[in-house]
Formats: structure tokens, sequence, C-alpha cells
């Protein structure tokens, strides 16, 4: 079994011109996005250029940890500095913009393959950063018929491709910069595009699918999720998913550093799991039976306790659902009981089902919240001691 970084040392020293783009570059650049850049490519210079290949080989950026996120980013970045293949690969147009209160995340970088006859642009979308701020805008997906993040890039991808020499654009990111990647990619003109990549990316309400620029624009999307995908099947979805093999589990899987990769292709699987299934059919029929009201009021009841979980806007959820469990029943001991029974009704344990049972929701109705997609239901089978920290504290 082989991942990214098996890749780069197989086709790493290939040219794109003897091995064209494929969807496993496209993963490297939308992760590439996550990286800040601030320092090397200045959002006032916007049209300025650095030479990809050169930057990262530079000591500074390679010692500061604070411009990654996660420590495998570190190592690829190693790995594409001494990669013949991307030795022609500029980078410019670096924007992070983050606004607290219009609730707004937004990172954006283009990249330029220079070779006289190869020339693409690549426009990659960062997606949700971890922060609280972030992750709002995530869930506003659920009611509003667009985001902030979603109205910049828009204008983001419009500016690059107007003043540029370069007739194909690739357009790639991963969570929500996937789902960023295709909203602006639908108000361009399609004989401009190349490809659309999104990994793992939330879909989009129905009024969007239905417009035509968005129609106009499908056929060129390829839409990559893990075999136990939450993130990437939230909301609905007009185009074709491939099934990625992942080896870990749970949200972990979400992690492009963890799916599997044969040789310049994805492993790719006939389905999703049950698990993955479940999550789908549930939050699809609790977002049906809410009104407009009880989708707002939701968001906004559940972050008024999220914020509570947070240190300089970053939240505090840990590595995994047990992490965010423990965590949770700290924020708990300071609450009122009427804040515990409400979240009694959020959390409350759904009827035990065998796996081979059909699945048949019955959403929770509150007056305040409306029907929610249990917790407990959903990792009763994959996270047990998560469900016990809960049971005990609420």
């Amino acid at each position: 079994m082989t991942d990214v970084f098996e890749y780069l040392k197989k086709y790493g020293n290939i040219s794109f011109k003897d091995e064209e783009f494929n969807e496993i570059d496209g993963l490297i650049f939308s992760r590439l996005s996550y990286m800040d850049f601030s320092s090397y490519i200045k959002p006032s210079k916007y049209f300025s250029s650095k030479n990809l290949n050169k930057l990262i080989k530079t000591t500074s950026i390679l010692k500061d940890d604070n411009r990654f996120r996660l420590k495998e980013d570190l190592l690829i970045l190693e790995q594409i500095s001494y990669s013949s293949r991307f030795k022609d690969i500029f980078i410019k147009s670096y924007v992070k913009k983050t606004d607290k209160d219009d609730v707004k995340q937004f990172s954006a970088t283009t990249f330029f393959n220079k070779t006289k006859n190869n020339k693409f642009l690549i426009v990659s979308f960062r997606g949700t950063d971890g922060s609280y701020t972030g992750w709002k805008e995530d869930f506003e997906l659920s009611y509003k018929s667009s985001i902030p993040a979603q109205d910049e890039s828009k204008v983001y991808l419009k500016k690059i491709t107007r003043y540029s020499n370069y007739r194909k654009v690739i357009v790639t990111g991963h969570s929500k910069g996937g789902n960023l990647a295709i909203y602006a990619s639908s108000f361009l003109n399609p004989k401009r595009l190349l490809k659309i990549y999104a990994y793992d990316s939330p879909g989009f309400n129905k009024d969007f699918l239905n417009r035509k620029n968005f129609q106009r624009i499908k056929h060129l999307i390829k839409h990559y999720a893990p075999q136990s995908s939450i993130i990437g099947r939230l909301l609905y979805h007009d185009y074709e998913t491939t099934i990625v093999d992942s080896n870990k589990a749970l949200l972990n899987q979400h992690n492009l550093y963890n799916w599997n990769i044969e040789n310049n292709h994805f492993k790719t699987l006939d389905k999703f799991t049950y698990f993955s299934n479940k999550i789908d059919n549930m939050v699809k029929t609790n977002l049906q039976t809410m009104t407009y009201d009880q989708k707002v009021e939701f968001v906004e009841t559940l972050f008024s306790l999220v914020k509570e979980m947070t240190e300089d806007d970053m939240i505090q959820f840990g590595s995994s659902i047990f992490n965010f469990a423990l965590r949770f029943r700290k924020v708990l001991a300071n609450k009122s009981e009427e804040t515990k029974k409400l979240l009694s009704l959020l959390f409350k344990n759904g009827d035990k089902k065998d796996e081979n049972t059909p699945i048949k929701v019955e959403p929770i109705k509150n007056k305040k919240v409306g029907p929610f997609l249990t917790l407990k239901d959903i990792f009763k089978k994959e996270e047990s001691k998560a469900n016990d920290i809960i049971d005990n504290n609420i």
C-alpha cells in the first residue's frame, strides 16, 4: 500500500509533459493551500510570483513549524523541493482573510507551470483551518444560499483568470476548499477549465445544483471521498464521487495523508461503509424536516457552546471523538440544568439496531432546536468510550 510520499518518490522526477497532471497532483496542491506563505507572497502584490521549488528550499520556511498544521506538511514540502516535476511551478496570489464578525475564513493560493509546451494554472482553495470562525461558516452552508468564503472564492478565481495569459485552469481544494473550488468554477466560462478536483468536500443545497451555471461545469468535477466519509457527504452532490480506500478510521480519514494510492491514482472501493451511509441518511433527513429558523437557531445554540471550547479562535477538539468528549465534559460542568437538558435532547441515544437492519431515521423534535442528528447513534460502534463519558456527564 502506498501513499502520497511514495507517489512523489516514483513520479517526482517525471515532467508534467511525460506524465499529465492527475488526481494525486491535485491532492498535493490542495494540501499546499493550507500552508502559510504570507511572508513570501504578500497579498498587496497580488500577481508577484516566486519559484515554488526554490521558495521551499529555504531553511527558514522548513524550520518554522507554525506555518504547518500537520507534521506531514513539512515532509511533503521537503520532497517537492527535490522533485524535478515541480521545478517549473511558480506560486503567486496567496490570500488569507479571516473575519470573526462576518463569520468568514478564506484562503487561496495560485500556482502555475511555466514550461513552454505545457502551461497550466492551478488555483487551490484552502479548507477549514480548525478555527471557531471556520467551523461555524461550514455549518452555515446548511441554511444559507451562500457563505462569505464562497463569495470570496468567486471574486478570487475571476480576478486570477481575467488577468492571466494561461488559457486552461485547474481548480482544486480539500474539505470546504473543494466546495469553494466547485462554487467559484460555476461562474467561470467552462472553456477555461481543465478539471475541478474536490477532496472530501461538502456539497450544496438543491437550489445551487439546479442553476444553469453549475450544470454546465459539473462534468468537469472530480470528487473523491474516503469510505467512511462524513464531511464529504454533507448536503447534496449532483456529481459522481469516487470512493477512496483509507487505512485510518472515522474523522482521521478526512486527512489526505491517510488515503491509499496505487501508482498515479487512488486505490478505490465500490461503496461507502454502513457508518458513512447512516450519517448521510440521518443528516439529510433532519435537514429536510428543519425550518429555516430552526437551522439558524440550532447553529447559534451549538456554537454558543463551542465558543467556550476555543482559545484564540482555535477550537480545542483534540485528535479524536474521545478527546472531544473529555473536553466537552469540562464545558458541561459550568452549565445550567436547562442547558444540560437541551444537550441531553441533542445527544440522546437512538434505538439500538443491528448493522444489517435497514436504516429508519426518527428525528428528535424540540421546540427550540428542532430535529438533530444523534451523536450516540452514529458513534455507538466506533467510539463507545465517548458515549460512556457523555452518559455520565449530561
